[in-house]
């Protein structure tokens, strides 16, 4: 029983910390600085959820809009019309009446031929 009593007496005998204010006031600057990361982190998340919700509709609306030109023409001129549908979808109604006019010049155009390699 001696040896815990010298190890009961430590603990009596040992000094309270007299000054713990900068010990505190460093605690709670952490705190804060963890709440400020919290919020900020947050907000980041939130802001990447709403763009990856909006590219997930933009994707969406580009399989439907391609399914309903599926069944046109052939392989090349749907490569061509789901083309349009993709680019129109981030260009003004003006713009996209732009872009069919000259996809449909191009496909009109006779193909011009293909220079063999070695300049023969």
């Amino acid at each position: 029983m001696e040896g815990e009593d010298a190890i009961f007496s430590w603990f009596k005998s040992a000094k309270p910390v007299e000054d713990t204010k900068p010990m505190r006031d460093r605690l709670d600057e952490f705190e804060r600085r963890i709440r400020y990361v919290e919020q900020d982190w947050t907000e980041v998340y939130n802001k990447f959820r709403t763009l990856q919700m909006r590219v997930a509709k933009q994707v969406q609306r580009l399989d439907a809009n391609s399914s309903q030109e599926g069944g046109k023409g052939d392989g090349e001129t749907q490569f061509v019309d789901s083309g349009l549908s993709a680019a129109g979808s981030s260009l003004s109604p003006r713009m996209q009446r732009i872009q069919k006019e000259i996809l449909e010049r191009r496909q009109r155009m006779p193909a011009a031929p293909v220079a063999k390699e070695g300049g023969e």
